[in-house]
């Protein structure tokens, strides 16, 4: 079936090509290195140790540490590819020249052969859940191990899997090692058709997050401009329908938390000028990051129109909310406030961290809500109560630091691949 799946693909390529021209409209890096998707280009690449596929900015940041330990411990070559101009500019930020960035290739035959004429990995290793039938086949044709770490499969998603389970199941049992983050994931992964020898939980890197302390200098202006002593509560990864709720709340904060500013940090950068209007029609005074001599302490709203940014603004904000909870997207990474010490908030709809949101609302170092009408109350009360603010910190935290460790193991799992040991 795999050649109907090809054939289906080709004919949407010119679709591909205008939605990239399309979207490069509000993101130039849209329109940049289009060649690069097709390996159209003839870069000439050195010899290549490990190649690491995260499809995007959250992948990018899960695997910041496990590519740190490459390339420091290791000492090996790595190339990184993403599928979205977000990973690519995480990529860049982190890493810089020490390893090669390319876009992921399309999922077709002739365009997944030339990928691996140029790269030619020692290994491969995808993040989380990216199953391109045509690139994992290849690899595998190539006898090239193959790993999906990180690895993680909600039940929602297991449901729409299921359907053509008859192609997943040849797919996962090509990977040489699925390493899932919980043993539910493992389960599901198990369900879809994957071979329980190939299934072990090694856990979540995403407990192992870097938090270096880069560009603080230009985080300390931006904080000035803004007000520095001002109480800011930053809203993380939102996504559409998200923020017109949040902004109804403005008021009630403002009474109970005098000067606070919020710092709302849309999701997709395609939606930057989109939020942007929207404060503004609200009749909100409105700032621009991209706008730095225009922020002020009149300010009642900045919208974060950067890219990489964020754990640099998590870093002088007071409360994080991360988006994609208060909407049907699944929520994104609460543990990235929490390692940088703030207390956090996040609507219920989580089922993209299920696991790790849940323990922690069991231990009482995070607060998940129904609704803007209650995320309001529960941020003012916490405000008003800072013993309790400093507890709920202070279980987050520990909760983060007993759950690290898995960088060390998938690194081990990969070293073993590298040297040719049996698994």
């Amino acid at each position: 079936m795999r050649w109907l799946y090809s054939c289906a693909f080709y004919l949407i390529t010119p679709f591909l090509i205008l939605r990239l021209l399309w979207k490069g409209r509000a993101i130039p890096a849209y329109r940049t290195r289009i060649a690069e998707r097709f390996c159209w280009d003839k870069q000439k690449l050195p010899v290549i140790d490990v190649w690491i596929h995260a499809v995007s900015l959250g992948e990018v940041i899960a695997a910041t540490p496990l590519i740190e330990a490459m390339l420091v411990d290791k000492k090996w070559s790595v190339v990184v590819t993403t599928m979205t101009p977000t990973g690519a500019a995480q990529v860049v930020s982190c890493f810089g020249d020490r390893v090669i960035h390319r876009y992921v290739p399309y999922d077709l035959p002739d365009v997944v052969y030339r990928f691996f004429n140029q790269v030619k990995p020692k290994i491969g290793v995808i993040i989380e859940t990216e199953l391109w039938p045509n690139l994992i086949s290849r690899a595998h044709a190539l006898d090239i191990p193959l790993f999906l770490i990180n690895a993680r499969l909600s039940e929602g998603s297991l449901k729409g899997y299921l359907r053509g389970q008859f192609v997943f199941k040849k797919i996962l049992n090509q990977f040489t090692l699925i390493g899932t983050q919980s043993h539910d994931d493992a389960k599901r992964f198990i369900r879809l058709g994957a071979d329980v020898k190939k299934v072990t939980h090694l856990g979540n890197m995403k407990f192992d997050l870097s938090v270096q302390n880069s560009a603080q200098t230009l985080f300390d202006h931006l904080n000035e401009r803004m007000g520095k002593e001002r109480v800011k509560i930053i809203f993380a990864s939102t996504h559409e329908g998200e923020e017109s709720r949040i902004l109804t709340q403005i008021k009630k904060w403002q009474q109970a938390i005098p000067h606070v500013l919020l710092l709302i940090a849309p999701r997709h950068p395609e939606r930057f000028q989109e939020v942007y209007q929207l404060c503004q029609q609200q009749g909100f005074n409105t700032g621009l990051r991209s706008q730095v001599d225009r922020l002020n302490w009149q300010n009642e709203v900045v919208v974060l129109d950067s890219l990489g940014e964020l754990l640099g603004f998590y870093r002088i904000s007071d409360y994080a909310f991360v988006g994609g909870s208060l909407v049907p997207i699944g929520g994104h990474n609460v543990l990235e406030p929490i390692a940088l010490g703030l207390p956090v908030f996040s609507g219920n709809q989580v089922d993209n961290f299920k696991t790790i949101c849940h323990e922690l609302e069991q231990k009482k170092a995070i607060i998940l809500v129904h609704n803007e009408h209650q995320l309001a109350e529960e941020l003012i009360h916490l405000h008003a109560n800072p013993q309790e603010k400093h507890q709920m910190i202070e279980r987050a935290t520990q909760f983060l630091e007993h759950n690290k460790g898995s960088v060390a193991r998938y690194l081990s799992v990969l070293s073993m691949a590298w040297d040719g040991q049996p698994l």
